[in-house]
């Protein structure tokens, strides 16, 4: 293991049990390590020109310490390797991943790990309301023209493109004045760690941004198709059982724009084919039986 690009990180000499991790972000390299205090860390490892990206996330996970919540630890955030690249050590989450824990639990018991997880979710979002002088609905709808400019150009078309353009034309009034937070962005079972004390520890947090809280459940959907439970679970623990009137039309506007997302997104990530994109898409925006029903298929 080439270690070069590490030693001139502060206290690099104090580390040991150095462990290269894989798999996950392709754009960063993980290690877990031990520190000169004992402490369990993981060292991320990325490009210069992610700076800006990367120190926003530190930041994030610096503002919200001091609250108490189960996620990684700010410890050392800076330039290593010449200055070619950047690093950011935390402390590491002990436990197991949600996603390992489902397959093999009753739907009763994915249910109540739903149920504790949307409660973590509801945690980190009420800690982290933000303000802000551009009112989401003009935030979002540059997030959403740019999905759509993307899924235009490419060479898949939708079956169902026209219910789903239509909804998102004739429902734009569902993102007035809706609160802000620092969404996760990246909120599923492979990001969720069940400590050894049961509580639910949140991890990667390097696609967080500012945005409408109920977006955060847009991915809910790839979870939902294995373990519905879970999603049912998730949904009730974040609301504390009672679900506001505007969750689900506002849910099915976004679920709608990830369904143009995951064409544009696919296509780059270039693992499938373009059969498989066009029906992972349109069985998205099936959820919604032709908009006949806001609560997806899963949750009904």
């Amino acid at each position: 293991m080439d270690l070069s690009l590490l030693q001139d990180i502060p206290r690099f000499k104090e580390w040991h049990q150095l462990q290269e991790l894989t798999g996950g972000n392709s754009r960063e390299r993980k290690f877990r390590l031990v520190d000169g205090n004992g402490q369990s860390c993981i060292l991320r490892i990325s490009q210069v020109e992610r700076f800006h990206l990367k120190h926003q996330e530190y930041a994030n996970l610096v503002r919200l310490e001091p609250y108490g919540l189960c996620i990684p630890k700010p410890l050392q955030f800076g330039l290593c390797n010449g200055g070619s690249h950047l690093y950011m050590l935390l402390s590491w989450i002990e436990g197991t991943t949600v996603a390992s824990l489902l397959p093999a639990s009753s739907e009763e018991e994915q249910f109540q790990l739903g149920i504790q997880c949307g409660q973590t979710l509801r945690g980190l979002h009420d800690l982290s309301m933000v303000r802000s002088s551009i009112p989401w609905l003009e935030r979002y709808q540059e997030i959403e023209e740019d999905i759509l400019k993307k899924y235009h150009h490419s060479p898949i078309r939708l079956r169902n493109e026209t219910s789903g353009l239509d909804y998102l034309q004739t429902h734009k009034h569902l993102l007035e004045n809706r609160p802000l937070v620092i969404k996760h962005g990246d909120f599923h079972a492979a990001n969720l760690i069940c400590t050894p004390s049961k509580q639910i520890g949140i991890i990667d947090f390097d696609r967080c941004m500012i945005s409408d809280p109920y977006e955060e459940f847009a991915i809910l959907v790839w979870t939902a198709q294995k373990h519905p439970a879970f999603a049912r679970g998730q949904i009730a623990g974040y609301f504390h059982h009672e679900i506001p009137h505007d969750f689900f039309p506002l849910l099915t506007y976004y679920i709608t724009v990830y369904a143009f997302e995951h064409v544009s997104w696919a296509l780059g990530y270039g693992k499938h084919g373009i059969d498989t994109i066009q029906k992972t898409a349109e069985d998205l925006i099936d959820l919604f039986e032709n908009y006949t029903h806001f609560q997806p298929a899963w949750y009904r």
